[in-house]
């Protein structure tokens, strides 16, 4: 009983570090987390924003593949001119304000920065 106290003392803070990452959107849009990954396959036009402080989680948590991976496919389709390339914003404030700014653009942020001015994909 004593071992598991403080195996659940010592995870505490740990799960207090690692905020969760969530795709965000402009409250009018309507996109599922279906659409936030085929979005940053180049299969829908949208704006992308990423977030430079949680792209690694995102990549690995919401799409599934690693953020090299990701990123070497999005540079080949910019390149190829078939989609758009993602601007990069460097805080969840700044990702937050411009995508509840522009309907129509879907970035990413750690849960815990979420307000109401944006919508949270599911």
């Amino acid at each position: 009983m004593k071992k598991l106290m403080i195996a659940f003392i010592l995870m505490m803070p740990l799960s207090a570090v690692f905020a969760g990452v969530v795709a965000i959107s402009n409250p009018a849009d309507s996109y599922s987390k279906e659409d936030v990954a085929k979005a940053w396959k180049g299969k829908i036009t949208v704006q992308l924003v990423e977030n430079a402080m949680a792209s690694e989680a995102f990549y690995r948590d919401i799409i599934g593949k690693s953020a090299t991976s990701v990123k070497k496919k999005l540079k080949r389709k910019v390149f190829a001119g078939r989609m758009a390339p993602p601007q990069t914003l460097n805080s969840d404030s700044e990702v937050i304000n411009y995508v509840s700014s522009n309907p129509g653009s879907i970035g990413y942020v750690n849960d815990s920065s979420v307000n109401a001015s944006v919508k949270v994909i599911k």
